[in-house]
């Protein structure tokens, strides 16, 4: 169901983008509700573009381990 959804943890850095502008309110209200669900997880808000990343930086290259 939810094969195509990233997904976050502590430490990661969501950038977020959207097709149209925002106002300032809506974005902070965006951020906080997303620091209130994802505790640890930074984001960063784009406009002009739409789509969804998960930067996880300082994690070692190695094997990935699929739960």
């Amino acid at each position: 169901m939810l094969s195509d959804v990233p997904m976050v943890r502590a430490g990661d850095v969501l950038v977020v983008a959207f097709e149209e502008h925002q106002t300032e309110a809506a974005t902070r209200q965006f951020v906080d509700m997303v620091n209130g669900w994802l505790p640890g997880v930074r984001v960063a808000v784009m406009e002009g573009v739409s789509g969804l990343v998960v930067f996880r930086p300082e994690v070692p290259d190695g094997p990935t381990v699929d739960g």
